[in-house]
């Protein structure tokens, strides 16, 4: 059995893998900029209440805090910001064959193949399914963009050739 599947890489996409990879790979990195995150707004909080009378340091504390909030609420977008300003030109859209011992990746008119045992972790959103291959590397594809079969039976391919069982990350 081969699948196809065709991706375009836009900013919804890559901040799906962006939240993929902080629930999967990077979730003990996120929990502890989280940590880190409360004592800086709980510091800067305390920094307030004991300097009520001075407005430039109330002001500053209180724009500190509402930026670390913004930033963890938005980080996944920020980060799929930040990759689709890194990637190269026209790799925007890409379309992968799944053959039984390797996947091929067409991009841009470069060919890379790509055998299972190098996914990490396998993971699946309302849209997507990742193959997340480090802390810092993921492919994405589209389910709606998948030939070949159903989604169901994607699934139990893509779980019987990695090895690996499918966690879903929402979205």
């Amino acid at each position: 059995m081969e699948f196809v599947c065709s991706t375009r890489y836009s900013q919804k996409t890559l901040t799906a893998m962006a939240r993929a990879l902080r629930k999967t790979v990077r979730a003990r990195t996120n929990l502890w900029l989280k940590v880190v995150c409360a004592v800086l707004i709980g510091i800067c909080l305390l920094s307030i209440y004991a300097s009520w009378e001075d407005p430039w340091y109330v002001g500053t504390n209180g724009v500190v805090i509402v930026f670390l909030l913004a930033v963890q609420w938005k980080q996944d977008w920020l980060n799929g910001y930040i990759a689709r300003r890194r990637a190269l030109p026209g790799t925007e859209f890409s379309s992968t064959t799944f053959h039984q011992d390797c996947f091929e990746t067409k991009i841009a008119g470069a060919v890379t193949q790509w055998k299972y045992d190098k996914v990490t972790v396998l993971a699946e959103s309302g849209a997507y399914i990742f193959f997340i291959m480090g802390k810092n590397h993921a492919s994405a594809f589209e389910k709606e963009g998948l030939e070949g079969g159903s989604v169901a039976e994607f699934r139990r391919f893509l779980e019987e050739r990695t090895g690996k069982q499918i966690k879903f990350v929402g979205g």
